[in-house]
């Protein structure tokens, strides 16, 4: 076999490989639906931690925010997994690559009879992603991403 043909094989081999790898790669994220209001409640204990962020805009313009349902996810990249949601909302959560430590996810959330809503974010491991604007019974949802750091393990 001549060295430029046992060459390409070689490099076949590893293209393979380094996909099958970073095919099967995971990452854990949890996922928090949040509700924000006008009614003076203040900050849900279990969302304490994430008030520094609930000052800021967009969310300034509220003044309560009460979790509404939390759960973890293994994501595996590529592959969207569907997500618990506030009726009559149904959503799905994308792991789409990992790039210089940080995550790029998608986050799609889908609404009868309308375009569904896709909202694109770049997560650093450990710190929490938000997003805002669609209308719930009392003021507006909020949902929160917090993917693992290296081990596969949401930690609070």
């Amino acid at each position: 076999m001549n060295a430029r043909l046992l060459a390409a094989i070689l490099g076949l081999f590893l293209l393979l490989g380094a996909t099958a790898s970073q095919a099967s790669e995971k990452v854990r994220c949890e996922v928090l639906t949040i509700e924000a209001s006008r009614s003076g409640q203040g900050i849900d204990p279990a969302l304490v931690q994430h008030a520094s962020i609930f000052q800021k805009a967009p969310f300034s313009g509220f003044d309560t925010f009460k979790l509404v349902h939390r759960q973890s996810y293994e994501l595996t990249l590529g592959a969207p997994v569907a997500l618990a949601m506030p009726q009559p909302l149904t959503g799905s959560l994308q792991f789409n690559n990992r790039l210089q430590g940080r995550l790029d996810l998608t986050l799609s959330i889908m609404r009868p009879q309308r375009s569904p809503i896709l909202i694109n974010g770049k997560a650093t491991p450990g710190s929490p992603f938000f997003a805002a604007g669609l209308k719930s019974a009392h003021g507006r949802w909020v949902f929160g991403i917090i993917c693992d750091r290296a081990n596969g393990v949401v930690h609070h």
